[in-house]
């Protein structure tokens, strides 16, 4: 019916649709039609999650999403980038007339774009074959956004090594490698962006701009002259207007706010009076073909959210005006009214109507209409009992609803936020005798719907909609797990590390840093130096010591060489060379790991002969309990809660740690065990070193587990001793199933009905006496303890077998999108920004890092919201101050906290969504990460404003630090670069003791290893023998021209990856990795591949050192050498007469006259000799 009305006239109205409903018909009308549907949202909000919700319904890649700039504020510089590269991609999909469902909101139709006449005079098809000028192509990337790195990781990247240059579009699935030969494109290959390594040849690809400001000499001419025009007009100073034309002048404009597009682009005096068409800010529907369908949601609400768009862009410019600033007038940056619907009139057009069926602004009231088009859908509402749990379960009433659907023959449709969530749902439901079934992986969800006929089908597949509904006409009931436990947050998918955080780290060496040598200890790295040795160059690494000593370390011996990494603002002590000192420490540091390791074997093997009845195994309870929980679990997690089971079904107490940092989910954990102790009618107790810990524990437990008949209590110094009498009486008799508190749990007078677990957070922050009682509590009870210190993956597996360890290392990153704004400091945005929190019964981090004046912003927060409660908490305040106005805090008693960066760790507070940092161009990005990571832990969107200070020039490099921040790619190698204390802070603590001193003695990475080799040999695991590294000088150059690999840094890490590398297929791969990334291997880098090779064999003779000049080629060995004596007289006799070996085990072969390039063949014939290998002749040498 409805494809014949919509055939019948241009304009068709509906009604009836509710929840999703409305996206799945938008879903169902584009796959109807050859042409692009365009669906419109009266705001941003509503339009992403109708996109969401169509990416669900439709194929994912037809779906896009054009969205609205944010424009806050006049300020000249505005940091969207990910906004710019959705746009671009949706601009490019339109040209491109390959039909889409673009999902849009009504403030992105009426924003003025970049004129589609310049769009198109950039794009530029790149094919096979095609003659191409590197620099101009440079140039052009440039020109239209690009940025250019040494490796392309991101959409909007470029980069040109040599005769590669790789290009990542934003409307690319993958980014793309050219190879040229002279200027002749020879290849074109799609890329991993990850790995860096390709995966197909393609024939050709399009070049579109990343963002809408494309500059050229004439735009930025313009520029400044429509600048000081304006600012005449404006009577403002001249200082502003020689500010805002350097920043054009300086070509700072990757940030551009895009309100002021029309400053570039717009008729000048050469263009005025010729024929040349003049350049002007187009509109979205200049992209369209003309046949496009316009599909407008709650299209009564249309005219309302226009008058609203344009009453809140009129405020900030009066604003503007009354502050002394610049600004356009709205004419400049967005259509009118009459324009828009003007523009709208010749598209063909579905509205729906949400509430009131009558004509809008957005149809022609004067011809009649047809009468609207009603469906009849509703919505699911929430499907689980609320209240106690009752005998037949919390889903009854979702598993009631779904078995009536059923019995009226509709497909009902459970949509599971992720794949591990469907094995779990499927579980639950067959609890209730439901059995669900999965879809062929071929068949569409639309596919599904209009062929289904009853009887009634269940199907679990996976997906995440805004809400479920019932779909009568389509005899389709579509439910949302987010329906019965509420809305669930995304987890963040991080990219893998392309290196381990040891090699990335040593990549990012700069000069000035400090450096550890295994054997020479501390000292400071400068820098990468070329040196002529014989007249041979090569490349080695400096490092200089106390004294002025200066240490010269070839490139293919950097295996021992490691960034030093240790407590943030610690110097180390640099060494001497040739000294002794830097042995002790070492046997210092291993003595210390010794100790602590032997304590902990000694409880292990307490634990080992004690037995205890084991929990009762998870049931439907549990998995409905967990299916509760707010957020997608990351593997990481669901590993952990693995580990957790199978310690719980053993007979011998459980005693493990989960490592993790701050927000990665250790509480969940946490919880999750807690929850089965204490229905199996087990006690648990759960300790914390702080009272603010202990108040933040117990709301977020109460809150988990308000369902469930548990009693939940809190032991802590805020308690009267009347009100702790009374809860250790309750907890000794039983009737307290779970007690959270700090040491004050710890205390003889608590003795526990029925004690089964005991979770311990951050141990390492307590006391001897209270590790004493906690030694003894571990060889009685399950003990959890919960830590926030990331540890590498190696020593994890070294302590298996001391230590039940759990490493969860996914961060679960923006777990609710932070919405994050680069702003000028103004006090209206700052008094919007807090009355929106506080309207929706938010809390606000306000970060000033000043303590002389923090006080006074304090008062003028004061002033600008006279009616919220304001505390204020910084580093040299009393810590019982602090912790009173924390825990105010966190009970909701004050509404504003102003403190200073202490707010960067430890404060978990749902409730507080909106962080607003001053001067947040004074911070590092690791700073502003943690601090940005303070909010948005729950399920309300989070704000993010970055204040600056006004008319603020910010350098390059703070522009994108901040651009870093927003479009958060992440900061280094994920959480474990985000900031270099939070790898070492507390690392020494890992075994339960403080080692802090020993790892600014030698580095975390050194430290790492000694341990790791400590507890191997505790263990009485055989440990493998101290390699012998061969020194090799043959003479040749072996080394990475700067030529080949521009960026330092990057050779710095091939270097050490070469260095590092023990087999032939590492080699190779290191090989084949650098000819599709770089091209051709050099003969340089080719020599420094075949050392390495050398040295592999050397290690297998034992040999210490090999050297060639022109009469001989030398080979020392060491005393226990296996090499066959037999062979060498061989030798001697047959192919190389004149070989001869010495009594200090030194054999000298006669080199017969070589080009250099064949000493390494000639090596290599040599060590053949001596040690066959079958096989042994690479491909490129024959």
């Amino acid at each position: 019916m409805l494809r014949e009305r919509l055939r019948s006239g241009p304009k068709t109205t509906l009604g009836g649709l509710h929840s999703s409903s409305r996206s799945l018909l938008a879903s169902l009308l584009f796959a109807s039609q050859d042409e692009s549907l365009i669906a419109v949202l009266g705001t941003e909000k509503d339009a992403r999650d109708f996109y969401r919700d169509c990416r669900v319904f439709s194929n994912q890649t037809d779906v896009l999403h054009y969205p609205a700039w944010d424009i806050l504020t006049a300020d000249f510089f505005a940091i969207q980038k990910e906004i710019e590269l959705a746009r671009m991609e949706a601009l490019s999909a339109l040209l491109s007339n390959r039909p889409c469902l673009m999902v849009t909101s009504l403030p992105a139709l009426v924003q003025k774009i970049i004129p589609r006449r310049v769009f198109t005079g950039y794009m530029k098809t790149i094919s096979l074959g095609d003659m191409v000028d590197r620099d101009d192509l440079a140039q052009k990337l440039l020109s239209g956004g690009y940025t250019k790195k040494t490796l392309v990781e991101e959409r909007g990247e470029f980069s040109a090594r040599g005769n590669i240059v790789d290009i990542y579009p934003p409307d690319a699935a993958n980014p793309f490698r050219i190879e040229l030969v002279g200027d002749e494109i020879e290849s074109i290959r799609q890329f991993d962006p990850v790995s860096q390594r390709s995966s197909g040849e393609t024939l050709a690809f399009q070049i579109v701009p990343v963002r809408e400001l494309i500059l050229t000499d004439r735009r930025k001419q313009r520029a400044v002259r429509n600048i000081r025009l304006r600012a005449n007009d404006l009577e403002l100073p001249r200082q502003l207007k020689d500010h805002l034309t350097e920043a054009i002048n300086n070509d700072l404009l990757s940030s551009l706010n895009p309100m002021y597009l029309a400053l570039f682009y717009g008729p000048d005096a050469k263009t005025a009076f010729t024929d040349q068409p003049v350049e002007t800010l187009g509109a979205f529907f200049d992209y369209c073909s003309g046949q496009e369908l316009f599909f407008f949601d709650d299209a009564s609400s249309m005219a309302r959210s226009l008058e609203d768009l344009e009453n809140t862009t009129n405020r900030f410019l009066l604003q503007a005006r009354h502050e002394n600033k610049f600004f356009v007038d709205i004419a400049a940056f967005h259509l009118a009214p009459t324009d828009l619907k003007m523009r709208l009139a010749p598209f063909p057009q579905v509205s729906h109507e949400a509430l009131q069926l009558q004509p809008t602004s957005f149809s022609d009231t004067k011809t009649a209409e047809p009468s609207p088009l009603l469906f009849h859908t509703a919505e699911m509402g929430l499907m689980k009992r609320e209240g106690p749990v009752a005998a037949e379960g919390l889903l009854y009433p979702l598993a009631e609803r779904i078995r009536e659907r059923l019995g009226d023959g509709d497909l009902v449709v459970f949509l599971c936020p992720g794949k591990e969530d469907i094995p779990r749902m499927a579980h639950l439901l067959e609890g209730y005798g439901l059995k669900p079934g999965r879809k062929e992986p071929d068949v569409s969800f639309l596919d599904l719907v209009t062929d289904h006929r009853p009887p009634g089908r269940l199907l679990l597949l996976e997906g995440k909609v805004t809400g479920g509904f019932h779909f009568p006409e389509l005899h389709l009931t579509v439910i949302s797990e987010e329906d019965i436990f509420g809305r669930k947050q995304n987890k963040r998918i991080t990219r893998p590390a392309r290196e381990g955080y040891f090699l990335k780290s040593f990549g990012e060496l700069t000069e000035g840093d400090f450096i550890v040598h295994k054997d020479h200890g501390i000292g400071i790295y400068l820098g990468l130096q070329k040196m002529s040795v014989a007249e041979i160059e090569n490349d080695f690494l400096l490092i200089e010591y106390a004294e002025n000593d200066r240490l010269y370390i070839p490139v293919d011996r950097l295996e021992q060489i490691q960034r030093y990494i240790g407590p943030d603002g610690y110097t180390p002590k640099l060494e001497r060379l040739g000294g002794t000192s830097w042995e002790t420490v070492k046997e210092r540091v291993k003595k210390s790991i010794r100790d602590v390791a032997e304590e902990l074997v000694s409880i292990y093997a307490a634990r080992e002969v004690v037995e205890r009845e084991v929990f009762s195994p998870p049931d439907r309870l549990y998995e409905e309990f967990c299916a509760a929980f707010e957020y997608e679990e990351t593997p990481d997690q669901v590993r952990a809660i693995e580990d957790i089971h199978g310690d719980m079904a053993q007979e011998k107490p459980m005693d493990r740690l989960i490592c993790g940092d701050a927000g990665f989910g250790k509480t969940e954990v946490a919880l999750r065990a807690s929850f089965r102790a204490a229905m199996d009618g087990r006690q648990v107790a759960v300790l914390v070193p702080t009272t603010i810990l202990a108040e933040q524990h117990y709301q977020t437990f109460v809150r988990r587990l308000q369902d469930y008949p548990l009693r939940i209590e809190v032991l802590n110094r805020l308690k009267t001793r009347k009100e702790q009498a009374a809860i250790v009486e309750a907890v000794n008799r039983g009737a307290v199933d779970i007690v959270i508190g700090t040491h004050r749990i710890l205390q003889k007078d608590l003795t526990f009905r029925n004690l089964g677990l005991v979770i311990i957070d951050e141990e390492q922050r307590f006391g001897v006496t209270h590790k004493e009682r906690l030694k003894k509590i571990r060889t009685l009870v399950d003990v959890l303890t919960l830590s926030a210190t990331p540890i590498p993956r190696t020593l994890h597996l070294s302590l298996v077998g001391i230590r039940d360890l759990s490493i969860i290392n996914t961060p679960p990153e923006d777990r609710q999108p932070i919405r994050t704004y680069v702003l000028e400091f103004n006090e209206e945005t700052i008094r919007e920004a807090i009355r929106h929190e506080l309207n929706r019964h938010g809390q606000v981090f306000f970060l000033h890092d000043r303590i002389q004046s923090i006080f006074t912003m304090a008062r003028l927060l004061e002033k600008l919201v006279p009616e919220a409660n304001i505390g204020v908490v910084h580093g040299r305040m009393k810590p019982g101050e602090i912790e009173e106005t924390m825990v105010n805090f966190v009970k909701g008693h004050l509404d504003i906290l102003v403190c200073t960066t202490i707010v960067a760790s430890g404060v978990d507070i749902p409730s507080a969504n909106t962080m607003i940092i001053n001067r947040a161009d004074r911070l590092g990005l690791s700073q502003l990460y943690q601090i940005r990571g303070r909010v948005g832990r729950s399920r309300e969107e989070a704000f993010a404003y970055l204040l600056i200070p006004k008319g603020a020039m910010l350098s390059r490099d703070a522009q994108k630090r901040l651009q870093t921040l927003i479009d958060f790619s992440e900061p280094g190698s994920g959480f474990r670069i985000a900031s270099n204390d939070l790898e070492i802070r507390g690392t020494g603590n890992l075994l339960g003791t403080s080692q802090s001193g020993h790892v600014s003695a030698v580095g975390y990475e050194l430290y790492t290893e000694l341990m790791e080799k400590t507890i191997r040999e505790l263990k009485g695991e055989e440990l493998p023998r101290e390699e012998i590294k061969a020194e090799i000088h043959l003479g040749i150059p072996a080394f990475i021209p700067e030529a080949y690999m521009t960026d330092e840094h990057r050779r710095l890490l091939t270097y050490k990856r070469i260095s590092l590398a023990r087999t032939e297929a590492e080699l190779l791969e290191i090989r084949d990795e650098l000819t599709d990334c770089y091209g051709f291997i050099p003969p340089e880098v080719d020599n420094l591949l075949h050392t390495i090779r050398l040295r592999h064999q050397l290690e297998t003779l034992k040999s210490r050192k090999m050297t060639c000049d022109s009469q001989y080629l030398t080979i020392q060995f060491s005393p226990d050498s296996p090499v066959d004596p037999g062979k060498i007289l061989l030798l001697s006799r047959t192919q190389m007469k004149g070989t001869k070996l010495t009594p200090e085990l030194k054999l000298y072969i006669p080199v017969p006259k070589l080009p250099d390039g064949d000493r390494i063949r000639f090596a290599r014939e040599v060590l053949n000799a001596l040690v066959p290998q079958p096989g042994s002749s690479t491909k490129e040498e024959k």
